[in-house]
């Protein structure tokens, strides 16, 4: 019987494989597929700063396309680029190079599938800075350039080159020096990302390049949520899990995307979520895209199961845009660093103290 069920999963694997979801999107432009992209997808539990529970490779084998990563300098190295959730005292997840390895041997394994990566450059590291991150590691050879103003290859062409691993990162970017290190912002632009209301998710233009229209981009839907913790002038946001059945599940995340359809006429290219095998988010991006889903291990299913929360809400039918915003990463980070000083230790404190706010 178990030799049958994994018969049975190396098919489903076999049959998912294939073209980001199935053969039909084969020769679909990658801009007009639906990705989905996991929060911060290197923050694992049970961290209280998780937002995932399983790993990238995981990830990637349940049909996630779209990994979203943070890079901050190393506590024993500034000049090491390492993952973490903000501050890496409280999750450091190694070197980023050791990610793009493991994402690297990923796609060899599975070379009919195209990945993107998305950078939040939060303390503004130079592109050539990031670039060396790349060099030390085993992706260059599959790194993707698309030049502004030029059509997207379909998914087919992307595999035939062998070019499957498209890079975006949302400051400091340098067309001239690292050209496959594309600006986010002038290709991408985003729903907010900080939401806290689950009756509140809309289809605002949070983030976008200066004079571009978002009638010509592609587009990130934020559809995650956190739990705000004010410690006097500062606030803590924490993954909110204990909702992620309800935020992931089906009615929130079809009417924010039917939503977002109706006011941009075209429908989301990357839906991004915290704890992505709660809920359906994999069902409704397969959905989307026109192809079967594949379900996940029992396992999982499981797993995702333990955090089961009050029934679903319904957003508001209709929402609009607001004006284009550039969010700008320059922050005075001698100011940021102070703040961070006067609270880490509030912080540590509070996530010992209080192991029982991860039920938020």
């Amino acid at each position: 019987m178990i030799i049958g069920f994994l018969i049975l999963v190396s098919l489903f694997t076999t049959i998912h494989a294939e073209c980001n979801g199935g053969s039909s999107l084969c020769n679909t432009s990658y801009s007009d597929i639906t990705q989905l992209i996991t929060h911060d997808s290197y923050a694992l539990s049970p961290n209280i700063a998780a937002t995932q529970d399983y790993t990238i490779i995981d990830q990637l084998n349940d049909g996630v396309r779209g990994i979203k990563l943070t890079a901050v300098p190393s506590i024993n190295d500034p000049l090491q680029i390492n993952l973490c959730h903000t501050f890496c005292r409280v999750l450091d997840a190694g070197p980023a190079t050791e990610t793009l390895n493991t994402i690297a041997a990923w796609l060899e394994e599975n070379p009919k599938e195209v990945v993107t990566i998305m950078w939040n450059n939060l303390n503004n590291f130079k592109a050539t800075e990031l670039a060396q991150v790349y060099l030390t590691s085993n992706i260059m050879p599959m790194v993707f350039t698309h030049s502004i103003g030029d059509e997207w290859p379909t998914i087919q062409s992307m595999i035939d080159t062998g070019k499957r691993a498209v890079n975006f990162i949302d400051a400091e970017a340098d067309s001239d020096q690292v050209p496959w290190l594309m600006d986010q912002f002038s290709r991408v632009f985003e729903t907010p990302y900080d939401n806290t209301d689950i009756d509140a998710f809309n289809c605002n233009v949070d983030r976008i390049g200066d004079d571009f229209s978002p009638d010509d981009l592609m587009y990130v839907m934020n559809h995650f949520m956190y739990a705000n913790i004010d410690l006097g002038t500062f606030k803590v946001q924490i993954p909110l899990r204990s909702k992620a059945l309800i935020t992931n599940g089906r009615e929130s995340l079809t009417n924010h995307a039917n939503s977002c359809t109706d006011i941009f006429q075209k429908k989301p290219n990357f839906i991004e979520v915290d704890f992505y095998t709660m809920g359906d988010a994999l069902d409704v991006v397969a959905e989307m895209n026109g192809v079967a889903s594949v379900p996940l291990l029992s396992s999982k299913v499981s797993a995702a199961s333990r955090n089961v929360s009050s029934s679903p809400v319904a957003l508001r039918p209709k929402l609009s845009p607001t004006e284009h915003v550039l969010i700008d990463n320059s922050i005075d980070s001698s100011g940021f660093r102070n703040h961070y000083r006067s609270y880490l230790s509030i912080v540590l404190m509070l996530f010992v103290s209080f192991p029982l706010i991860i039920r938020f």
